[in-house]
């Protein structure tokens, strides 16, 4: 499997004038990733006139407890579909933080896999009606 870089991260980077290797460094990869998410989580499904799968639902329809957990496997889904690069990923729905009790959190973990590394990866991620998903690592 291939653990490129996405396109616009290769054409920003100004270090990659006169390279054309496939390998990545996992930590680059890891950055990459990271910004897919945040992409991937922050779309609501059908806003994708190329890929009507692409996204989540709506956090307004996610409006009960009961419901986080078809959230999390919403996720899940989406991470397997759209973002090969992370390999066994799991999404965990974590306790609600007593000073945001209104806010899902969820934690994201798996590996990334390159040529010559093995990352065991972990990412933060609260869901907010208001504000949509952020991810941290």
């Amino acid at each position: 499997m291939s653990s490129v870089q996405g396109l616009f991260e290769r054409l920003r980077d100004p270090n990659a004038a006169g390279q054309r290797s496939v390998q990545q460094r996992a930590d680059r990869v890891y950055s990459s990733v990271l910004h897919h998410l945040a992409r991937l989580l922050n779309t609501r499904e059908g806003e994708s006139a190329c890929v009507p799968g692409y996204g989540l639902p709506a956090l307004t329809d996610i409006d009960t407890s009961a419901r986080a957990d078809d959230l999390r496997r919403a996720i899940e889904r989406a991470i397997a579909a759209f973002e090969p690069r992370l390999n066994g990923a799991r999404v965990k729905l974590l306790p609600p933080d007593p000073a945001e009790p209104l806010k899902l959190r969820f934690e994201v973990s798996g590996r990334i896999v390159t040529e010559d590394e093995r990352l065991s990866v972990r990412f933060s991620t609260v869901a907010d009606s208001a504000l949509g998903w952020k991810i941290s690592s």
